[in-house]
């Protein structure tokens, strides 16, 4: 029987992205005791740093977690592109009064791959491990002044991890505390809270999960093998609590760089599942005649980083220059083929407060750059107006900015070409385009080398809060050191954002 296969468009919100995925049937064969055995065979073109879940927490570090590890509670798409949270590694939970304390109670039944079982400990050591300075763990800042106490032991003010407001009351049951009602803690909790075994850390200390046999895992699959830049196999995980329900034997993910590479591999039948973000060859997979095209809304920006410690940068007027100086539909329309929705602010349309979007209850207001297009008919005016007031040669074609590419795909070759004949003919610049592997890029951004380069963020939850806190200067993922940002402004956002926390 032909298999079927499914074509997705996604509508990354974002400058200009979007996804085209191919989905067909997961292989049969039998296995040696008759029975079918159902293997999936799907690609990434990032590999996975590492299996560290209080370390590694790059987007397909998340991906394998989300296989093999169970949070507390676990956020499942429904149809309509909703959610629910479900439970986990915590079978129910009591939410008190005042939204101030979360009461987890132990699925009994959970297990870790070795047969051991998953306890309230193992979740309070996690949570102490992520407010431990020493360990560096990178989703620590997420629960920064939301957590009692976790802030001051994570930044050595006074407190210890084991003074941070998670207790187990005993192996079944774990208490949180938190300082402010936040409705979105329990879509906090289920995507970026995944467990460490304690037994096993405490043993390996820095070894732990350095390798797939030095960790356990107590998510519906565990790792069999890992080759970085290769392939993970992952099989089901007999002694997962939910076992019974898992139809899949085994997950062959393969890393593959080039798009064209695996759209090949789909269309021969080697792969069940691509992505790309190519619309030549999503329109190569449409034409073979057996697919479906639908339309997802995504709420992960991708954007461009400014550095504002930059000589040229540092002026508002050149930044808001390079930011209207090309036409985002456009951008969309020449490198996707129109598949794709712009935004017009780090906001998405789909972020929600409650039952309604962020954009709905601020009148579309967040659409500011579109409001900039509209008032700014001259940019290269405006960048010369900024070249002045920096003391500069007003002549824009001695100016030089470097655009950092994320990645070294063909597609990521297109964007950063198109950029530089945008910038260069819109305002007279001259761009050096600096192409490199997305993992380079994130470290010249974390170390602050660079001038314009991509940046991107998949929300941990759906509330304001979950972008705008990435550039709290201080604890952001995006902090001053990383944008450059200084002067007074940075304090004020701050300030903002602090007062916010504690309207519910």
């Amino acid at each position: 029987m032909k298999k079927r296969k499914t074509l997705a468009m996604g509508l990354a919100v974002a400058m200009a992205v979007s996804c085209l995925a191919g989905c067909g049937g997961d292989d049969k064969k039998a296995s040696s005791d008759g029975k079918t055995e159902q293997v999936l065979n799907i690609s990434n073109n990032s590999v996975v740093v590492g299996l560290n879940p209080l370390i590694n927490t790059t987007g397909p570090d998340n991906s394998a977690f989300n296989m093999v590890l169970d949070p507390l509670v676990k956020r499942v798409t429904q149809e309509g592109n909703t959610y629910k949270i479900v439970p986990a590694a915590a079978e129910s939970w009591d939410i008190s009064e005042d939204g101030l304390t979360y009461t987890f109670h132990m699925n009994k039944d959970a297990k870790w791959s070795d047969g051991t079982k998953v306890t309230a400990n193992d979740f309070e050591f996690t949570f102490q491990k992520m407010a431990t300075p020493s360990v560096a763990a990178t989703n620590a800042w997420l629960f920064d002044g939301i957590i009692e106490n976790f802030s001051e032991a994570l930044y050595d003010q006074g407190k210890k991890p084991e003074d941070i407001g998670v207790h187990a009351i005993d192996e079944d049951t774990l208490e949180i505390k938190i300082i402010h009602p936040a409705s979105y803690f329990l879509e906090l909790v289920s995507s970026s809270a995944y467990p460490v075994n304690k037994a096993m850390y405490e043993k390996l200390g820095s070894d732990y999960a350095t390798s797939e046999t030095k960790t356990v895992f107590n998510g519906p699959f565990k790792i069999e093998s890992w080759s970085q830049n290769t392939e993970m196999v992952l099989v089901r995980n007999d002694q997962y609590w939910g076992a019974d329900d898992v139809k899949l034997d085994k997950i062959n993910s393969k890393i593959i760089q080039e798009s064209g590479t695996a759209v090949q591999s789909y269309i021969n039948g080697e792969l069940d599942v691509i992505g790309t973000t190519d619309a030549n060859w999503g329109k190569t997979i449409e034409e073979q005649g057996e697919s479906e095209s639908y339309q997802v809304p995504d709420s992960a920006p991708e954007f461009f980083m400014l550095n504002a410690a930059n000589e040229y940068l540092c002026n508002e007027k050149i930044r808001q220059a390079l930011s209207v100086a090309y036409d985002r539909q456009e951008m969309i329309d020449t490198l996707r083929n129109g598949k794709g929705v712009p935004i017009y602010s780090m906001m998405p349309d789909t972020i929600q407060v409650g039952e309604k979007t962020y954009t709905e209850l601020v009148g579309g207001k967040n659409h500011f750059v579109q409001e900039l297009q509209d008032e700014i008919k001259d940019p290269k005016a405006l960048l010369i107006e900024g070249l002045k007031e920096l003391g500069k040669d007003p002549d824009p074609s001695k100016v030089t900015i470097r655009y950092a590419s994320r990645g070294t795909s063909e597609v990521s070759k297109k964007i950063a070409e198109w950029m530089k004949q945008q910038w260069e003919s819109v305002l007279g610049i001259n761009i050096e385009i600096d192409m490199m592997e997305w993992n380079i890029m994130r470290d010249k951004i974390d170390a602050g080398d660079y001038d314009i380069a991509t940046g991107g963020w998949g929300p941990y939850y759906n509330e304001p809060s979950a972008l705008l806190q990435l550039f709290d200067p201080d604890n952001g993922y995006f902090n001053a050191e990383k944008t450059g940002w200084s002067g007074e402004d940075p304090k004020k956002y701050q300030e903002l954002l602090n007062e916010a926390k504690f309207e519910v």
